[in-house]
């Protein structure tokens, strides 16, 4: 480091001209936010809160539960150059609450977020540098190791600044604090000037576990202040209070749903806008649902035929917000329709910029959404299962990331999203009809999904539907479930596509419930053991929804069948060692009786199946009572696989056509049902053992499988064309090995 007179007086010059730029009126004056009226959860459109749960405005103050690495970012200004410097400004007092957890409590500021992805979004959530500037809670300014000699007063309000200026690679930073009592701190401290690059936030830290909210120490913030040469602001990474949109056309049925902010107070209703020449005109109003916080909108009498701008509009504390795209026209004459399919997205390649950047140049006519959009796991800080509003916010700030990810494709094309397991905070379900899992445990576990039933609150689950679901046509069948717990299995026709999608979670019997203690050990009791004829798969409410689907005469060239997993166990290896094994009672394969009694129906015209769930991509021709004699189906991988998956059988596949891999052809899977498998696109060996902290995170999710699947509907030659793509490539310059080994494959389908 260096020193000395020239060096003192060099950076003392520096210093006065910061100073001078970073007074009110200069190039970034800006307030972050003093508009701290009107109590409520969400912070506003320049902020993310982690977690969104633990932070609100109150009594004209940010407020942030005193927890560990609680953070309130700033979207709108990042670091992003070592041009002069920058300063960071905030009034901050510990409020104990009556509680005494304020030990280890440290507030203030926590700069230079950043990790190995160069995303703002990436950073909001998996940072893994930064520099922390705080007052701790014995009233000692602190700066990386370096602290203050004089402690000030954290019970009442401090003026804490911190001024950084840069000089020849290196970042000088200096944070003082002023008390109400006049009495003031210093502490000053050197770092690499790359080091404060990236995002800036409040840090409201303390206690390792999230306390009960009415008992716990906060830190209060106003008057929050960031400027400075340095600082770069984008007021269009803003994010809310219209968070995005997603819609269907069915027909002439439009159906969108806008994703809103829980602003609280909802002073006027949400419109939806149409273009009209150079103007825009109101054609709907919609109401905020409380819980789920959505806003539909409903056409019944559409124009299908033509392109439609459209905006939602909404005025939050006296200003105009907007976020709109395009109604495509129903592309029912168009020669190919393009579907794209994705599921089980598990967060580490948030925002998930390579794969939205492809798909955008692939431009799908719809988007498939198989489930998993979130996992418990998002944003870090566990899950709230109880009580119902908090446990809401939970989930809502996880499927936030799914919708930012997504929202700039969502806003110009059909979609049709479905929840699965993890939506629902399960890491399995057998919905068993909707009911409640009987002696659950508290918290629940791994040991009660197979029980059969819902883990969270029905109010919950209907809420957490409603925000994938809500712009989906009308359900066919829309008697409710057990616990009145909701459905949505209806049929969409869209592009020359008659589309019926299906929930092969909700009434699926739990295997613990029909095995009892033989549960652990029917496998081995042989197939007839494993399918008695009192399990349900689809329910016979769904069956007969096919029955009526496969039966009624259609204008559609092709029949469609979307559900969350496969009718069938087409993986061998699982875990986090890839050991073969794995009941697959998980999959559509159990229970086999009910798996061909549906497969049966759909296998009467030749339907192409969709799916998700088990973080492998696979196509295969099902069969029933003979081979190749029921439906495609279609399996696609996640988007960044978590949990892995293989399909690596011992022995090549009966009738391998000449030249595909050795695992391919036909097989009966481990629950004795047939499947033809024609292609699958397995994890690299070893990918499984690589820690996440060793390899980039779109690197990891490429060696793991991850990627996304097209299919391409062709109406003159009635083929389908399965694309399966990898993750790490090109779309505007797309090579063959930028697909799974076996893909395309194009297979010639039947006239339905």
């Amino acid at each position: 480091m260096r020193s000395g007179l020239n060096l003192r007086i060099s950076f003392l010059l520096v210093l006065t001209a910061l100073l001078a730029s970073c007074q009110p009126g200069g190039r970034n004056d800006g307030e972050a936010d003093t508009k701290w009226s009107k109590d409520r959860t969400w912070i506003g459109p320049e902020h993310w809160a982690n977690p969104l749960q633990d932070w609100k405005v109150s009594e004209g103050a940010i407020v942030g539960i005193a927890a560990r690495n609680r953070t309130l970012h700033s979207l709108t200004k990042q670091v992003s150059n070592t041009d002069g410097g920058f300063r960071v400004a905030v009034n901050i007092r510990l409020d104990s609450n009556g509680g005494s957890e304020t030990a280890a409590a440290k507030g203030g500021f926590r700069i230079g977020l950043q990790g190995p992805m160069a995303d703002y979004r990436y950073a909001l959530l998996n940072s893994d540098q930064w520099v922390d500037a705080i007052i701790r809670d014995d009233g000692r300014l602190a700066v990386g190791e370096a602290e203050s000699s004089v402690q000030l007063s954290i019970e009442d309000w401090i003026q804490l600044s911190l001024k950084v200026v840069f000089s020849d690679q290196e970042a000088r930073l200096i944070l003082q604090g002023e008390g109400d009592d006049g009495r003031r701190a210093e502490v000053e401290a050197t770092f690499p000037a790359d080091r404060l690059m990236g995002n800036m936030a409040l840090l409201s830290d303390g206690i390792e576990q999230r306390p009960e909210q009415a008992q716990a120490a906060t830190w209060r913030f106003k008057d929050w202040r960031i400027d400075g040469e340095a600082v770069v602001e984008k007021k269009d990474h803003s994010f809310g209070p219209i968070l995005w949109t997603q819609y269907t056309l069915s027909g002439r049925m439009l159906k969108l749903a806008a994703l809103m902010a829980p602003v609280e107070e909802i002073d006027e209703p949400v419109e939806l806008q149409l273009k009209s020449g150079s103007d825009w005109r109101e054609v709907a109003q919609s109401e905020v649902d409380p819980l789920s916080r959505t806003a539909l909108f409903r056409i019944d009498d559409w124009n299908e035929s033509v392109d439609k701008e459209y905006r939602v509009a909404y005025r939050w504390q006296g200003k105009a917000y907007y976020w709109g795209g395009l109604i495509r026209k129903d592309p029912k004459d168009q020669e190919t329709v393009r579907l794209a399919a994705f599921s089980c997205d598990n967060g580490y390649i948030f925002p998930n910029a390579k794969i939205v950047a492809n798909v955008e140049i692939q431009d799908p006519d719809l988007l498939y959404f198989a489930g998993d959009q979130i996992y418990e796991s998002f944003g870090g800080f566990g899950i709230i299962r109880e009580p119902v509003d908090l446990a809401m916010l939970d989930y809502l700030r996880k499927y936030w990331m799914f919708g930012w990810s997504w929202r700039e494709l969502l806003k110009d094309r059909p979609s049709i999203i479905i929840p699965d397991d993890h939506d629902v905070f399960q890491g399995n379900i057998w919905g068993h009809g909707g009911r409640k899992i009987p002696n659950m445990g508290s918290p629940p576990s791994g040991s009660d999904w197979p029980k059969g039933g819902y883990a969270m609150h029905p109010d919950w689950v209907n809420a957490v539907q409603r925000t994938q679901t809500v712009h989906f046509p009308d359900p066919v069948d829309p008697g409710p479930a057990e616990q009145g717990i909701g459905v949505y299995f209806t049929e969409l026709l869209y592009g020359g596509l008659s589309i019926a999608v299906l929930e092969d979670r909700k009434f699926k019997s739990g295997p613990l419930a029909v095995f009892g203690d033989r549960y652990g050990s029917i496998r081995a009791a042989g197939l007839e053991a494993m399918n008695p004829s009192d399990a349900e798969l689809l329910g016979s409410r769904q069956e007969a929804f096919l029955q009526e689907w496969i039966d009624q005469q259609s204008e559609a060239d092709f029949k469609v069948a979307l559900s969350q997993t496969i009718f069938c166990k087409v993986t061998t290896h699982a875990g986090r060692e890839l050991r073969r094994g794995g009941s697959g009672f998980d999959s559509g394969g159990w229970p086999k009786n009910k798996r061909d009694r549906a497969l049966s129906i759909l296998g009467q015209s030749k339907v192409v199946m969709v799916h998700g769930d088990q973080h492998l991509g696979a196509l295969v021709h099902h069969g029933i009572d003979d081979w190749e004699d029921g439906p495609i189906g279609f399996m696609v991988p996640g988007t960044a696989n978590g949990f892995p998956r293989a399909w690596w059988p011992e022995e090549s596949g009966e009738n391998r056509q000449p030249g595909e891999p050795n695992w391919t052809g036909r097989y009966l899977d481990d629950l004795g049902n047939r499947i033809t498998v024609l292609a699958a696109g397995n994890p690299e060996l070893g990918s499984n053992e690589i820690p996440k902290s060793e390899i980039h995170p779109e690197k990891l999710g490429h060696l793991k499988g991850s990627g996304h699947g097209i299919i391409d509907f062709n109406r003159s030659t009635r083929e389908s064309t399965f694309e399966l793509w990898r993750l790490d490539f090109d779309a505007a310059n797309p090579k063959p090995e930028d697909q799974f080994i076996g893909f395309p494959k194009t297979v010639k389908l039947e006239a339905n």
